[in-house]
């Protein structure tokens, strides 16, 4: 029986039951650090979903503010174009031909297209936002394969070096 200093006090100690002891602790240091790694992997796959929920929810108010803004430039067409009339109106000019006519016609198509420029941008941005979110998925699923995966070489890596070491004792003491 060999007797190691532990400390300040001398404790005598087989050498098997030492190796035990460190490939125990070998053992649990490295499920202690699997798990930590598997729930890091797990947290970020939730923060990927968070983030690609949110993303979605930008998606869809991008689109209601799109289609809010196209309607609202639409409006805003129709109260120039009344204006315009009016005060032709006003002058005694025919509305229904000539300058007068092609005024309100552009004045009307200039106002559609501002109204579609809004909503096609509007498509764009929320678009952006949706692929964002389906990378975020992504990567969120990655993550959490990524902690998985490390955590189980982590367990089998400490495992091995415990039972390394245990034999590594064991057979010094036979030796």
């Amino acid at each position: 029986m060999k007797k190691f200093i532990c400390g300040p006090a001398v404790m005598t100690c087989e050498p098997a039951t030492i190796a035990t002891i460190a490939a125990v602790a070998a053992t649990v240091g490295a499920g202690v650090s699997a798990y930590s790694q598997y729930e890091a992997g797990q947290t970020q796959k939730k923060a990927g979903e968070y983030n690609a929920e949110i993303g979605r929810q930008k998606a869809q108010d991008t689109l209601q503010r799109g289609a809010i803004d196209a309607a609202n430039k639409r409006t805003q067409a129709r109260k120039v174009a009344a204006a315009q009339a009016e005060g032709a109106a006003m002058s005694g000019v025919a509305l229904d031909s000539g300058t007068p006519l092609a005024l309100l016609t552009e004045t009307a198509g200039l106002g559609e297209l501002d109204a579609m420029r809004i909503r096609n941008n509007a498509f764009r941005e929320a678009y952006g936002y949706k692929a964002q979110s389906e990378l975020d998925i992504y990567q969120g699923k990655a993550a959490g394969r990524a902690g998985t995966l490390n955590a189980g070489g982590t367990f089998l890596s400490g495992a091995a070096s415990g039972a390394s070491s245990y034999y590594g004792i064991i057979n010094a003491k036979a030796a």
